[in-house]
């Protein structure tokens, strides 16, 4: 996986970054790290930063990605970047209840952070 994932401590939010295309063999072991993250965590909301144009490899990867982000009990993802296309896809799938998860698009990491501690209770 050629991905970078870590979890900021302070925010209590998990990032996850994408640095290549999005692979269905890549699933697994991101959600696996964020389950690891989220252990004893009241907070789980995610930023997935897509600001270089990656594809994402097929309906599968998407559709394992949602069923996991689920699984894990994420509230929201704040998508940060991305091509058009990419937006486009995850932007369907969050509005038409795809998938299960409060989404939003921001043009940059601070503005995504806002909006999640915007949807702390």
């Amino acid at each position: 996986m050629k991905h970078k994932i870590w979890f900021d401590e302070i925010d209590q939010i998990a990032y996850l970054e994408f640095l290549g295309d999005y692979l269905r063999t890549d699933v697994e072991p991101i959600l696996t790290k964020i389950d690891e993250f989220f252990v004893n965590k009241s907070l789980r909301q995610v930023i997935i930063v897509m600001s270089e144009t990656h594809k994402v490899e097929n309906r599968e990867t998407r559709e394992e990605s949602n069923k996991g982000l689920q699984k894990s009990g994420v509230t929201e993802v704040a998508f940060v970047g991305g091509s058009a296309a990419n937006r486009m896809i995850a932007r369907i799938l969050v509005k038409t209840g795809i998938i299960k998860i409060d989404g939003e698009f921001f043009k940059n990491i601070p503005e995504a952070i806002q909006w999640l501690k915007s949807k702390r209770h």
